[in-house]
């Protein structure tokens, strides 16, 4: 069984605990939320036992952990479990309504255990599947920032600075937090004292050579560690 730990990290200064999920593409999946309608103030009214149903899984072209949220109304004396893939969504499905929520949902095996977010069931094209229940995200990157020695010149590999943690630019109260972070590299010198960068504002005071890559990963964040 798989264990989903938190990792820790800094940002402004402050240290972070977040979960290191892998690539996030900047692109969107789909997750069909089953509802039987809508309250007086427009909510949708989620149908009770019926699992999420979702469109991608890992080693798909199209897979992405970020989903666009759309709520399938359906009659409400649905029997449970009854839908369990896009095209029975389609064939049940009285009216889909997406509101342009996004959440943060990767998928995990089923078995893996997570003190960090929930791991919720979820059905695609008819087989039990999980993801973890991250939350809603707002579709923008943050930054994160890992110090390195250099480069390896035989292989081009990164040779990182051991004993220093990652830095965020953002913590999840920022208004521009999100869990996806573009990765910069940041070069250090080989004299630099154990775990002492703690901000962006350091590697900008002591003018650290700051290497910008491609690279978006899903780290979301929860608060303080202490």
């Amino acid at each position: 069984m798989s264990t989903i730990t938190w990792q820790e990290g800094w940002a402004d200064h402050r240290p972070v605990r977040f979960v290191s999920i892998g690539p996030a593409p900047m692109m969107l999946a789909g997750m069909y939320v089953l509802i039987r309608g809508y309250d007086p103030k427009g909510g949708p009214l989620l149908l009770a036992r019926h699992k999420q149903i979702l469109d991608s899984v890992p080693g798909m072209h199209e897979y992405s952990p970020l989903r666009l949220v759309h709520f399938v109304e359906v009659s409400p004396d649905l029997s449970p479990d009854s839908v369990r893939s896009v095209q029975d969504v389609i064939r049940r499905a009285v009216r889909i309504r997406t509101p342009g929520m996004v959440v943060d949902a990767p998928i995990v095996p089923l078995d893996a255990s997570s003190p960090a977010f929930p791991i919720v069931p979820a059905w695609h094209q008819g087989v039990l599947t999980g993801y973890l229940d991250i939350g809603p995200m707002p579709v923008r990157t943050g930054n994160v920032y890992q110090c390195i020695r250099g480069f390896d010149k035989a292989s081009g590999n990164v040779l990182p600075q051991f004993g220093q943690k990652l830095i965020f630019d953002s913590l999840p109260t920022h208004p521009a937090y999100s869990p996806v972070r573009r990765l910069h590299y940041v070069r250090v010198p080989d004299q630099l004292e154990e775990d002492s960068l703690r901000s962006v504002e350091q590697i900008v005071e002591q003018r650290l050579p700051i290497r910008p890559t491609t690279h978006l990963l899903n780290l979301p964040m929860t608060d303080l560690s202490g």
